[in-house]
């Protein structure tokens, strides 16, 4: 069972405030690598201007093609401009 992206926004806020930076990422590139982008890009809906570039981050470090479908699902959420 997984957690939904608002509890992984929550968490990875959370780790942030604490200075835990690694594990945030740690956190989104697990997910990103488990859902589809789609999903991953909900993530931001909780705090759009902290979270996009941690999920762009997290995209990143799993591959080109991984961070090129999630700027696509980000954009289509609304979340970047084109």
């Amino acid at each position: 069972m997984t957690r939904p992206a608002d509890e992984i926004a929550a968490a990875v806020l959370s780790l942030d405030e604490d200075g835990r930076d690694p594990e945030a990422l740690a956190l989104l590139t697990a997910y990103a690598q488990l859902h589809t982008p789609a999903d991953t890009a909900r993530i931001a809906d909780r705090d759009p201007a902290r979270l996009v570039p941690r999920l762009l981050a997290a995209a990143r470090a799993g591959s080109v093609a991984h961070e090129r479908d999630l700027v696509h699902a980000l954009r289509v959420s609304g979340h970047l401009s084109a």
